[in-house]
């Protein structure tokens, strides 16, 4: 069965349980995938989607904004290389359309004048100020993982969440019921103590944690659950995190949950290769669970594993795995661990002569990964939840998250969990304009527990939010020297199955 991402099906993308790795220096085994991305080419759109504003048009639409349950009237000005389009106009329930600028044209009433086309604007009466927020603004913390054994491991989200702060001051002139967004920034240390020490600065002077990633999240955990604060992330890592009722993640995780997608893809694009497979982990950390997590995963969608290892972290010859998987007749192998262990086994493989469909997550979706792997990770398969960063061309919303990143933090690159950390900034003013004068902590968590099919304006496949279940739907791609090509199913698009509960 095939979705298109833009749509809102009833089945979701899957989010895998693969993670970055470390041993002395480095993140512990198979936290998590992706952390810094792939970098696509930063697409300038003067395209106008009606939606507040072209991605390359000026930011600032004529007309008046008055007061918090004011009215934004006026017709927009397009900015260099802009277009205008004609502004419907909006009630205190639905935003208008938008014009080439901020405001649009036409008339909007309610808790964001300008807001995208189709929110749900809620009425401004009533609206209180209390724990972030001021007549003038919302504070939003974001939390993320900057110092510590691995420099700059989450910054991605932390300037994914700048580049959102700033593309919603300068396109919603009226704000939230007359506020702009803040944003404080708070480094979690890649450490336990670190997230909990930023977590209860984030409870202290911020109305929410949106767009948050860190490798020990479960630092935190008690903390945001004792003090109520809406903690909307890209992804949460830890189980302890995500089982604390006002936590959720723009990429709903689940290590319990495993999706049998990607094992039915490549059981049909590679009849036989899968009765004969193997799964290999990083025997430390959570790298463990989640491989033989998958496996049993796997195993229920049909395949049939003839080896499976845990490669202890400090290990250096592989030839020993290698000679095993040859000797057990393997045709298909998955690795669950980091970058430089899966190159070490790819080079491992490649000195031996030994050829089987090799397959990785979407951790390896990643510049560094090519770069060093060389020929030895030519023809790799990986199976990922978000469109690909090389369809940035067709994506509207990633053009949007580009431009964005780099007017804010020139040069940076955008990133897997940076893309998450623009939805769930996204999902947070979705929310919040529908609540208008209603907006609390606790009837923000409220609405978030009924947020299901989130797909971040198409940039991924539909995410069960509210629920926190890891969803069932992917594309496939393929390393063609140092190009990764899409090879299932067509652009924009993903495969989807379902999900077994393994734990």
């Amino acid at each position: 069965m095939t979705v298109r991402t833009r749509s809102l099906s009833t089945v979701v993308l899957a989010a895998t349980c693969a993670v970055l790795a470390a041993c002395g220096s480095q993140i512990p085994p198979s936290k998590f995938y992706a952390a810094q991305g792939f970098l696509g080419g930063a697409t300038q759109s003067a395209a106008n989607n009606g939606t507040g504003g072209g991605t390359n048009n000026n930011t600032n639409g004529g007309g008046t904004v008055i007061g918090p349950t004011g009215t934004a009237t006026g017709t927009a000005t397009a900015g260099p290389g802009g277009t205008l389009a004609t502004g419907a106009a909006g009630g205190p329930t639905t935003s208008a359309a938008g014009g080439g600028g901020t405001g649009g044209g036409g008339t909007t009433t309610g808790a964001g004048a300008g807001a995208a086309a189709g929110d749900t604007l809620g009425s401004c009466a009533g609206f209180t100020n209390g724990t972030g927020i001021t007549s003038s603004a919302i504070t939003l913390a974001n939390v993320a993982d900057v110092s510590g054994p691995v420099p700059g491991l989450f910054a991605g989200a932390q300037q994914a969440m700048k580049a959102y702060v700033a593309y919603f001051n300068s396109t919603v002139p009226n704000g939230i019921c007359g506020r702009k967004l803040a944003l404080n920034l708070l480094d979690s240390q890649t450490s336990s103590t670190g997230d909990q020490q930023a977590a209860t600065t984030a409870c202290g002077s911020s109305f929410a944690m949106v767009g948050s990633m860190g490798a020990f999240d479960d630092g935190g955990a008690q903390t945001v659950g004792q003090c109520g604060i809406p903690d909307l992330r890209s992804a949460a890592t830890e189980q302890a995190r995500i089982n604390v009722p006002n936590v959720f993640g723009a990429m709903s995780l689940n290590a319990a949950y495993i999706p049998t997608e990607p094992a039915k893809y490549y059981e049909s694009a590679f009849p036989g290769t899968t009765d004969h497979a193997a799964m290999l982990w990083l025997a430390a950390g959570a790298a463990q669970l989640n491989g033989t997590n998958e496996m049993k995963g796997f195993t229920q969608a049909g395949m049939h594993f003839v080896y499976s290892a845990g490669i202890d972290v400090t290990a250096f010859n592989y030839a020993t795995y290698v000679a095993g998987m040859q000797q057990a007749g393997v045709k298909w192998v998955e690795f669950v661990g980091a970058i430089q262990y899966a190159v070490r086994l790819a080079q491992a493989m490649q000195q031996q002569n030994f050829h089987p469909i090799f397959v990785l997550d979407p951790e390896f979706y990643d510049p560094s990964f090519v770069q060093s792997g060389g020929s030895a990770v030519n023809g790799v398969h990986i199976w990922v939840n978000q469109v690909p960063f090389e369809e940035v061309g067709s994506n509207p919303e990633m053009q949007k998250y580009e431009l964005w990143l780099q007017r804010t933090n020139p040069g940076a690159k955008p990133n897997y969990f940076g893309l998450f950390s623009w939805a769930a900034g996204a999902l947070f003013v979705k929310e919040a304009l529908a609540l208008g004068g209603q907006l609390t902590r606790a009837n923000l968590i409220a609405k978030l527990k009924a947020v299901d099919n989130f797909t971040g304006n198409g940039l991924f496949g539909p995410q069960h939010v509210g629920a926190k279940e890891t969803g069932s739907c992917y594309g496939f791609i393929k390393l063609n020297g140092t190009t990764w090509v899409r090879e299932a199913p067509a652009s924009g698009q993903f495969t989807c199955g379902t999900v077994v509960k393994v734990s």
